[in-house]
């Protein structure tokens, strides 16, 4: 793609040129000599100012640093970094304008329309680099498509504006928004197996209860230490500590939607899909050994792996992309979770319908699974207050 650099009149510059035009005309109207080498003198800087401007343009590499994926709702900011190639021209009042758009996969939706963020840099030196920075916030998920880059001057004199487009592309990662999870969640993540009353001892990060105390060994650490009893017994004693045994998690996201969508049923689905993307968070900072995620949509898919930070941001960029839909593909989806998750995993499913909602009741009998050990979390239920909160 070429880069090309041209050059208008800005409003105060058409204002010049239309005093130059009446200088000009009462010139040769009126013979005079003195209004004639006033308006050869006025043509003087609008010539000064064009030729500045394509000048400033010359030359420049702008460069834009995007973190990989962020969350939906977080104040982002953006550096773009402006290179200076020429050894004997400085560029001043650099305008950078950088266009970023929505990216829609449903193409039966509408289009969101594009965004133009703007970043000022007062001067970039001969052979020297200066940093422009524009905040915004991204309120929805999805993928974001930045560029092009177009760079505008109208130093010094404001008469004529420059402008150059460099094809400067890139993308971004908009994961949905993280709300807060309430006791109750924990309540129901944490529940250990029944009857299982076996103590599980540890010797790292504390996050157990205190119920005893042993001698101290080597690699345990000095706030351990029990004083009064080392004092005691003329010896380091540590407390010791239990690790409650935490179960592996599956859950099932269905953000179904119904066939004439309102705005309230598409802000359940958004609903759905963030306390999915906030249990999947809470799960992976927890330290739970397997984390399992099936997507109810057009197609069932299901993700099982380490209930890890990097997985976690893995799942998070793919609920960034997962669309509501009106096909009811639930059933495969849990039948999958089912099956790719560890025997004994706890497994929810977060919907936007009842477990008794008609279109489910025929589709159940496919499933083979126990009631009891499946939680069926309906975010349009009263039930949603004392799990998930959205700030």
């Amino acid at each position: 793609m070429p880069i090309r650099r041209r050059a208008w009149l800005t409003r105060e510059g058409w204002y010049y040129l239309a005093l130059l035009t009446f200088v000009l005309g009462g010139a040769v109207l009126r013979s005079g000599n003195l209004l004639l080498i006033l308006g050869g003198l006025m043509v003087g800087p609008l010539i000064f100012n064009w030729r500045l401007v394509i000048a400033g343009l010359t030359g420049l590499i702008v460069s834009r640093r995007l973190p990989p994926q962020i969350v939906a709702g977080e104040p982002l900011t953006i550096e773009l970094s402006v290179e200076n190639t020429r050894w004997w021209f400085s560029t001043w009042l650099l305008r950078i304008d950088d266009r970023l758009e929505r990216v829609v996969e449903n193409r039966g939706s509408a289009r969101a329309k594009s965004i133009t963020a703007e970043a000022l840099v007062p001067h970039v030196p001969a052979s020297g680099l200066a940093i422009g920075t524009y905040r915004l916030t991204l309120y929805r998920r999805g993928i974001y498509r930045f560029g092009p880059l177009r760079l505008s001057t109208r130093f010094p004199l404001g008469l004529v504006r420059g402008q150059v487009t460099l094809p400067a592309k890139a993308e971004l990662i908009v994961a949905p928004r993280i709300g807060r999870l309430l006791p109750a969640w924990a309540n129901l993540i944490e529940a250990e197996y029944l009857g299982d009353q076996r103590r599980h001892p540890q010797r790292g990060i504390t996050d157990g209860d205190y119920y005893g105390l042993r001698p101290w060994q080597t690699g345990d650490s000095l706030r351990w230490i029990h004083w009064r009893t080392t004092a005691k017994l003329g010896r380091p004693i540590v407390r010791q500590f239990e690790r409650r045994k935490s179960r592996d998690v599956a859950i099932v996201l269905d953000p179904w939607l119904p066939a004439a969508p309102t705005p309230s049923d598409e802000a359940l689905a958004e609903l759905a899909i963030s306390m999915t993307a906030s249990a999947l968070h809470d799960i992976s900072l927890r330290g739970h050994a397997r984390l399992t995620l099936a997507l109810a949509g057009r197609q069932a898919e299901c993700f099982t792996g380490p209930a890890s930070p990097p997985f976690c941001q893995e799942l998070l960029a793919r609920l960034a992309t997962v669309p509501a839909c009106h096909n009811n593909t639930v059933t495969a989806a849990i039948q999958q979770a089912i099956e790719a998750a560890p025997h004994g995993s706890c497994l929810v499913v977060i919907s936007t319908r009842t477990a008794s909602d008609p279109t489910l009741t025929a589709s159940q009998e496919e499933i083979a699974f126990d009631p009891d050990d499946l939680a069926w979390i309906d975010v349009s239920s009263e039930q949603m207050t004392s799990l998930f909160t959205l700030d």
